[in-house]
């Protein structure tokens, strides 16, 4: 019903995990240097040696070492010795090798001078720090895989063009590791190119990769196209903020999800022009899981005091918490309405948006003297409104 969203458009949510194994696997030469599984009387034995060589050294557990064992098996220690000591020399801890090996167990047939040994130099040279380094790489050893010259360098001068210092690439880079390790200018290149198409500014492109990196991967370039001329269609201004949120809020969620989470809107009563008013406020209305969904609009619509239209106009208030700031906040509020302290057109958004301990001074501890039960209101021991 609500046609704005393409139906081409990726699943993200649900495909997460696979995309991420095909972004480690993606062009990856190295993947054909892994033994393949021993056959006949030797498999039993090659798949003992791996197990116990992955549980004693590498520190995996049983189950890991056994699911590691039937696709990847060692006939000797030698190389793989060499390849452990070179990780704890390098600031490894034991918990982030027995990660990095449980992911990527072919790094133990690698040459630690030839192969992994430069990977690491060239990060330390443009400023990764140690702590850094031994971040990324357990998150993503995928990194260690790909090769130097045809991935990593080429990905790093795309980022440098893109991001431009060296400080908010690394900070990119921890956040989404995979962008260290493919052609960057097939995969990102084209959905750039139509972003400046739209008249996005480099510099909201630059924040963008910054913020949502999962952006440039989840769709095909002529998928981002269709998403980019949505949003353009719900008037958001290419240089704002709100345009790439808005983008990623269609990018993340699939069609029926989508579908499913506006539905849910208008069954409290919001039109297609309440819910598009929203959406433009606050676009990450629509990353909210459905059951908060409904139990946000449920307690603003039993409120008399508050009432959709409230949501409508302010529709950050969706993104805080029910529990520890709506309610608390709201039975305050109530409690001094009803002793005549506060007026009933007092502007609640303001008053949730604002930190903790300034609500706290401003209407708890100023009033709990004069009005006893507002001490308890705050903490949830007097039921306000319904």
């Amino acid at each position: 019903m609500f046609g704005f969203v393409s139906k081409n458009i990726v699943q993200f949510v649900n495909r997460r995990v696979v995309i991420e194994i095909q972004l480690c696997f993606f062009q990856n030469p190295c993947l054909k240097s892994i033994s393949t599984t021993p056959k006949g009387k030797e498999t039993s034995k090659a798949t003992d040696f791996t197990v116990s060589y992955l549980v004693n050294s590498c520190g995996l557990s049983s189950d890991s070492a056994l699911s590691v064992s039937k696709w990847f098996h060692l006939k000797t220690t030698e190389n793989p010795d060499f390849v452990l000591l070179f990780f704890k020399k390098q600031g490894f801890t034991d918990t982030q090798i027995a990660k990095m090996i449980s992911f990527r167990p072919d790094l133990l047939k690698f040459n630690p001078d030839k192969i992994l040994k430069p990977k690491l130099d060239f990060l330390r040279d443009v400023g990764f720090s140690t702590p850094d380094l031994t971040f990324l790489l357990s998150k993503n050893p995928c990194i260690l895989a790909s090769s130097l010259d045809n991935l990593i360098v080429p990905a790093y001068g795309f980022l440098k063009n893109i991001l431009g210092t060296d400080e908010v690439i690394i900070l990119t880079a921890k956040r989404a590791p995979w962008l260290l390790h493919n052609d960057l200018h097939k995969m990102i290149g084209p959905k750039i190119r139509a972003l400046r198409d739209h008249g996005v500014p480099d510099s909201s492109i630059s924040a963008m990769i910054k913020q949502q990196p999962r952006c440039f991967i989840i769709a095909k370039p002529d998928r981002f196209t269709v998403a980019l001329t949505k949003v353009k269609e719900m008037d958001f201004k290419p240089s704002s903020s709100f345009f790439y949120l808005a983008l990623h809020a269609i990018l993340s969620t699939s069609e029926s999800n989508w579908e499913e989470k506006f539905e849910l809107y208008r069954s409290f009563g919001w039109s297609e022009d309440d819910f598009l008013s929203a959406f433009k406020k606050q676009p990450r209305i629509m990353a909210l899981s459905k059951d908060k969904m409904r139990k946000m609009m449920d307690f603003f619509s039993r409120e008399p005091g508050l009432g959709l239209s409230v949501v409508s106009h302010c529709p950050n208030l969706l993104l805080l918490s029910l529990e520890k700031t709506i309610i608390p906040r709201w039975s305050v509020i109530c409690v001094l309405m009803s002793h005549g302290i506060l007026n009933k057109d007092v502007n609640f958004y303001t008053i949730c948006c604002s930190k903790g301990e300034n609500f706290l001074e401003k209407y708890v501890i100023k009033y709990q003297e004069k009005v006893t039960q507002v001490l308890e209101a705050y903490q949830g021991k007097t039921v306000i409104g319904g």
